[in-house]
């Protein structure tokens, strides 16, 4: 679909009738939202640049025939926050604008407006050129497509009036796609991938977790979560559109997510939820244990220790007792614990166990990210301790990595992902992240060669969208990469 002739006349015509006959008496702080029916059809809403600021796409390309996709541009409004009161403040925020939320669904989408969330791992982490340490943002414009049905919601403070419409169009003639390059450049991204040697790097991360095992012996901690990152730098720019893509269509099974702010992308696909909150049914994933196949650059097969190892099983045990004890408090009820399922991803094995329960009356989303993050499976056991520790050993967590993505609809629904197998893209660069849970047992070449495995995720996706034959899986791109991002 192309966005800028979404609102044609007709459907301009229907949301400045919808706008206006609402603004009157509405609430001079509140905020509204207009869903119309965009039709029949499947859309993955790929045909923008996901680096521009404020540009959220998300997607759970399993869920149903068609998947469920998202994409969010501008800002409505937002709440920006950070420090060990950031949940608190978000809570806080999305429970005073629930009241004056107005919604209009004339057409009977059934849609429920929603606000996209995001933050940091850590409470801490100063705000620079970067996405901020947490933040609710009410998107201008959500794009939805799921189960065969095309959506657009449409929000504005009232305040703004009828001057909004102008800005909702700014808004759509802006989110054009980067410009495609010709095949010779496609041939020079995909041949100009380089991996940027870091054997300090490296060797300093073996240190650390070796350093956290010296830690764990004493009896100081149970577990310690350590994260690297490595560079690639491209001949070309890095087409995000074309990776999401990649990402979607090899790993359907985990949420892909994208983020723009200040001409980056941060960018991922996640096997993991932090926990979701539906008419105040509790659900949260505990996930820890790893086990993986790898090729090394020679194209060498090698395994790790078995995914019902000791150490897999005592790490996930770890994670799903400290899901379930942070719980406990907000719900009125936990179903009985549920024994671990295995989770393929590929080459990667995770151990998975879903916690699942009943809210307490009054208990928001928020209040469950706030007892949640971070779980063991991130930061470590003891948690205040854990990231104390990591900060002093210098661990660093760029953008939102580990932190947690998502949504919470205007009745207090949603979901939030823990922010994984991901990387930063500014450019012709990407930054990759990945971490290992270090537990009594490890072995730092071991928890070295997971962090590859894990990285191999978003590689692999890079490499595959700047080869010149890549053909996505709805043939929304193909025959040569895009030349800006």
């Amino acid at each position: 679909m192309n966005l800028a002739a979404l609102l044609d006349a007709t459907r301009s015509a229907l949301l400045r009738r919808r706008l206006l006959a609402r603004l009157p008496g509405a609430p001079a702080s509140g905020l509204l939202s207009i869903c119309l029916d965009l039709g029949p059809g499947e859309e993955r809403w790929l045909n923008v640049d996901p680096a521009r600021p404020l540009v959220n796409w998300w997607a759970r390309p399993a869920a149903g025939e068609s998947g469920d996709y998202r994409l969010a541009l501008g800002n409505a409004m937002s709440v920006v926050t950070a420090g060990a009161a950031r949940f608190a403040a978000l809570q806080a925020a999305f429970t005073g604008l629930a009241p004056v939320w107005l919604h209009d669904d004339c057409q009977r989408t059934g849609v429920v407006p929603v606000a996209h969330v995001g933050f940091a791992f850590d409470e801490e982490a100063e705000i620079r050129d970067d996405l901020p340490n947490a933040r609710l943002l009410v998107p201008a414009i959500v794009l939805h497509s799921r189960a065969g049905r095309r959506t657009a919601v449409f929000s504005c403070a009232v305040s703004e009036g009828e001057a909004a419409i102008e800005r909702w169009a700014a808004e759509l003639r802006s989110a054009r796609p980067a410009a495609a390059g010709p095949p010779a450049v496609a041939e020079a991204a995909a041949a100009g991938w380089r991996r940027r040697r870091q054997p300090l790097a490296d060797r300093a991360f073996v240190a650390r977790t070796r350093a956290a095992l010296a830690e764990i012996a004493a009896g100081d901690f149970d577990k310690l979560v350590l994260a690297r990152s490595v560079h690639f730098d491209s001949a070309t720019p890095i087409a995000v559109s074309r990776l999401l893509a990649a990402l979607a269509d090899g790993h359907p099974e985990c949420t892909i997510y994208g983020v723009g702010q200040h001409r980056q992308c941060f960018v991922g696909a996640t096997p993991e939820r932090l926990v979701s909150l539906d008419k105040q049914v509790v659900e949260a994933d505990a996930l820890a244990g790893t086990a993986w196949l790898f090729a090394d650059p020679l194209g060498h097969r090698s395994g790790s220790p078995v995914l019902q190892s000791d150490k897999n099983s005592r790490e996930q045990q770890l994670v799903v007792d400290a899901v379930r004890a942070a719980l406990a408090p907000l719900c009125s009820r936990l179903a009985p614990p549920q024994a671990a399922e295995m989770m393929s991803l590929g080459d990667l094995q995770h151990l998975r166990t879903r916690v699942v329960g009943r809210a307490r009356t009054g208990t928001g989303l928020f209040d469950l990210i706030a007892c949640l993050h971070p779980t063991p499976a991130v930061g470590g056991a003891p948690g205040s301790a854990a990231r104390r520790w990591l900060r002093q050993h210098g661990d660093r967590r760029a953008a939102w990595y580990t932190g947690g993505i998502g949504w919470i609809d205007r009745d207090g629904d949603g979901e939030v992902a823990v922010a994984l197998r991901c990387a930063r893209i500014r450019g012709h660069q990407a930054e990759l992240f990945a971490g290992a849970g270090i537990v009594a047992g490890s072995v730092p070449a071991q928890e070295l060669a997971e962090t590859e495995a894990k990285l191999a995720v978003i590689a692999a996706a890079l490499r595959q969208a700047h080869r010149p034959d890549y053909r996505d899986g709805r043939g929304e791109f193909g025959g040569s990469a895009s030349g800006a991002a």
